[in-house]
């Protein structure tokens, strides 16, 4: 194979998109093609109006029924998780449930990382771009003491973990216009503070959360 032969048409996006409450995850995801929202956080509120699918979930088994199903037969184009920060608690209450305890042990999380690296495995090998939309924690680092943004995942290991697993890490913020009018945008490059990454080769260091304005970049690069 040859990285030269591949095809914007073919291209399916593997997304984390993090950020505060309110920075506009949801309605970036949904610009994505034909998508089908996991709803864990019970915030689509903010797509009414708009031709989305999706289903609010509470339980770990019945977001796995329905992921079972989607893998045998999917008629979307994208699969969102909104938000891996909420749908992690079920996660965990099903391993707690699974080992008869109560609290947590090592064991317990080192389950929950297995779970969640094995979850989006799993739907990578679907072949439909995936957006996975998380909230956002500040935290200090030990030795620098620098401030440090990364998505909010309960564990050590776990927010450091999680933007591994994707080719592409947006941070989700807000800024206002000169108007005075909120403006979302994406953070696409990392920085001291806040974790970031693309591998697209296209995108400026904050861009437009739109997945058409983000296709349209590729497509101009190919065509140069």
């Amino acid at each position: 194979m040859n990285a030269k032969d591949i095809s914007v048409e073919g291209l399916k996006l593997k997304v984390l998109a993090y950020g505060k409450s309110g920075t506009g995850k949801t309605t970036f995801a949904c610009t994505f093609p034909k998508p089908y929202v996991f709803d864990w956080d019970n915030g689509m509120l903010s797509q009414r109006g708009k031709d989305i699918v999706y289903d609010t979930y509470i339980s770990w088994k019945a977001f796995e029924f329905k992921l079972q199903q989607l893998e045998r037969e999917c008629p979307y184009e994208t699969l969102v998780v909104d938000s891996v920060t909420t749908m992690e608690e079920y996660m965990m209450q099903e391993i707690l449930a699974l080992n008869k305890r109560i609290e947590p042990t090592l064991h317990e999380w080192g389950r929950l990382v297995d779970w969640m690296q094995a979850l989006f495995l799993r739907m990578t090998k679907m072949a439909h771009h995936i957006v996975v939309c998380a909230h956002e924690q500040v935290l200090q680092d030990e030795i620098t003491s620098e401030i440090l943004v990364l998505p909010l995942i309960v564990g050590r290991k776990l927010p450091g973990q999680l933007p591994l697993w994707f080719d592409e890490v947006y941070r989700c913020q807000t800024a206002k216009s000169k108007e005075g009018k909120a403006v979302y945008q994406i953070l696409t490059t990392a920085d001291v503070k806040y974790t970031a990454k693309s591998r697209l080769g296209v995108l400026e260091a904050i861009e437009v959360p739109d997945y058409n304005v983000i296709m349209g970049k590729m497509k101009g690069k190919e065509v140069n």
